[in-house]
C-alpha cells in the first residue's frame, strides 16, 4: 500500500488532526417511550484517543453543538476527516451557512477521504468496533434513560481510552 497519509504520521497535539464517526442510532428511555440517539465520534488520527458524544438527532444544530462540545474541551481541529458512509449528512450539513461561518471563524478545514483509500479510514473503524464492543457488554438489553446513557458513554471513553497504543511484552 502507499505511505500513511501526513496527517497519521506527523507528531501534533492530540485531536490537532480529528476523524469524526457516527454509531448507532441506540435507543433510550424518555418519558416512557424509546427514542433514538446517536455517538459522535472524534478520533485523534496522531495517538487514537478517542471523545465520545452523543446527539439527540442527525440535525444541522446538533451537530454544531456537537462539534462546539468537543472544541471546548478538546481544543479547535486543524483538519478533520471522515468517512463516506456518513458523507452524505455530513455534506449537508457542513453545507450549511450556520456551520460554514462556524467554521470559517474557528479556522476548521473540513476533507473528505479518498474513495478507494482504506488504509486512510481503517484507523476510525477501529475506534468505532472498540466502543460499540464495549458499549454492547454494558448495555446489553438494558434501557438507559439519557443521563445513564451518558454516564456510560463516558466511561466507554476512558476505556478505549486508557488502551495500550502498541503491542505489551509479558517480559517486559
Amino acid at each position: 500500500p502507499p505511505p500513511l497519509p501526513e496527517f497519521r504520521v506527523k507528531e501534533s497535539s492530540p485531536f490537532t488532526y480529528t476523524a469524526v464517526d457516527f454509531a448507532g442510532p441506540l435507543y433510550i428511555r424518555s418519558q416512557g417511550n424509546s427514542q433514538k440517539v446517536w455517538i459522535c465520534l472524534f478520533t485523534c488520527c496522531v495517538c487514537r484517543a478517542i471523545h465520545l458524544e452523543i446527539l439527540l438527532d442527525m440535525t444541522t444544530t446538533s451537530f454544531l453543538r456537537c462539534v462546539k462540545r468537543f472544541a471546548a474541551r478538546r481544543g479547535l481541529p486543524d483538519n478533520a476527516k471522515t468517512f463516506k458512509s456518513a458523507a452524505r449528512g455530513l455534506k449537508v450539513i457542513c453545507n450549511n451557512p450556520e456551520v460554514l461561518k462556524y467554521f470559517s471563524l474557528t479556522g476548521i478545514e473540513w476533507n473528505f477521504n479518498l474513495e478507494k483509500a482504506p488504509w486512510w479510514g481503517g484507523l476510525f473503524e477501529r475506534m468505532i468496533r472498540s466502543t460499540k464492543r464495549c458499549l454492547r457488554k454494558v448495555v446489553r438489553r438494558a434501557s438507559f434513560t439519557y443521563d445513564e446513557m451518558h454516564t456510560a458513554v463516558v466511561e466507554i471513553e476512558a476505556i478505549v481510552n486508557s488502551r495500550p497504543l502498541s503491542y505489551v511484552a509479558t517480559d517486559d
